[in-house]
């Protein structure tokens, strides 16, 4: 805390090393002031008035050589290269050395000064000047590993706040990932039932794409993404099962950009978009529909189209559970770059346009 109190200091002064002499000068003479008149009264009294602030002035003058110089010297030794690149422990050794040695030749240089040329009592000013220097030093070394101790425990948390959200996402989209209409799922268990006394090969057609499409469905590893291409062939394996459910009355027609077969998007985002098409077409009208499915580059990203021809979107639309998980599923893998809309001119349709391209990587 008193270390981040005094980085704060002088936050106007872009030089930082202009600012961190004038906050260490500060917090120099406040300490050294506080000291000045805490001593004994007696003192204090037994001199004049103008003896008084001459021995202020003069002590603060003193200081301020002191702290210069010995925060100087330290601060050129700890940007030496290596210096940064030594542990804790090893770097502030250096650092309390530094401030032992500097301290030292300083005090050294005022006592033969302050003493008209010559020393005078050196041996005490060498014995204060060290114990000075090394009490400076532990309380500095002190004050730097209470701020790492701190960091250290800020990142810990940050860490587990992110671990948190990246479980509580992985569950969003796992049980996104997991739930398949069950109405579509009847639907089509009927409809082989139905088929394998009538028309063998169109059942086990219809088989073939309901697994497929169930294993796509289970069988994703932790991987929230797929590619454009395999998006592609589960959205197809879905029309199958539609197509033979509704034979003549249900079209489809595909444009993909193939060069975008290898870009990422949510896993079964096509599938619930078309099953909502044909839902809103075909179920709702029972006359031929047809829908068209478009993929394609949109500025620096990717967009989809879902069209149909069935009746138009209400004015207040309200989604059932598949759109809602396209939305979602968006929102937890490209928050803030895409737009999901329905629109009615100049053709019914549902686009979502996501905004950033993401190629497939085996890392992903």
């Amino acid at each position: 805390m008193l270390l981040s109190i005094y980085k704060k200091l002088f936050l106007g002064i872009k030089n930082l090393w202009l600012r961190r002499n004038l906050a260490v000068l500060l917090v120099a003479i406040l300490f050294m002031t506080a000291l000045l008149f805490l001593q004994s009264p007696e003192v204090m009294q037994g001199a004049g008035k103008k003896s008084v602030w001459g021995l202020i002035i003069k002590q603060l003058g003193v200081i301020v050589i002191i702290v210069s110089f010995v925060f100087n010297a330290v601060w050129l030794i700890t940007h030496i290269p290596w210096v940064k690149r030594l542990s804790f422990v090893k770097h502030h050794i250096i650092v309390i050395l530094s401030i032992i040695v500097a301290g030292v030749f300083i005090y050294s240089v005022i006592n033969y000064v302050d003493n008209g040329m010559k020393f005078q009592n050196l041996h005490s000013t060498l014995i204060f000047a060290y114990y000075n220097c090394v009490v400076t030093g532990l309380i500095y070394t002190a004050v730097n590993y209470a701020e790492l101790e701190r960091k250290r425990k800020m990142n810990e948390k940050e860490l587990e706040v992110t671990r948190l959200i990246a479980l509580k996402t992985k569950a969003e989209l796992d049980a996104l990932h997991s739930k398949v209409n069950p109405h579509f799922l009847y639907n089509a268990l009927n409809s082989i039932a139905d088929l394998s006394i009538t028309d063998g090969k169109k059942a086990r057609k219809m088989t073939v794409a309901l697994a497929d499409l169930f294993r796509y469905s289970i069988n994703y590893s932790s991987n929230n993404y797929s590619t454009v291409k395999e998006e592609v062939e589960m959205a197809e394996a879905y029309l199958v099962i539609e197509k033979i459910r509704f034979e003549d009355q249900l079209n489809c027609i595909l444009t993909i950009d193939k060069e975008l077969d290898h870009y990422l998007v949510p896993r079964f985002i096509l599938q619930p978009l078309i099953e909502n098409a044909v839902k809103h077409g075909l179920k709702a009208t029972g006359q031929m529909t047809e829908i068209t499915l478009e993929i394609k580059k949109k500025d620096n990203g990717l967009l989809i189209i879902v069209a149909d021809n069935g009746p138009a979107f209400p004015d207040e639309m309200n989604p059932g559970y598949g759109v809602k998980s396209v939305y979602d599923k968006l929102e937890l893998l490209f928050p803030g770059n895409f737009e999901l809309r329905f629109n009615n001119t100049p053709q019914k349709q549902v686009s979502v346009h996501i905004q950033k391209l993401m190629k497939n990587e085996p890392v992903i």
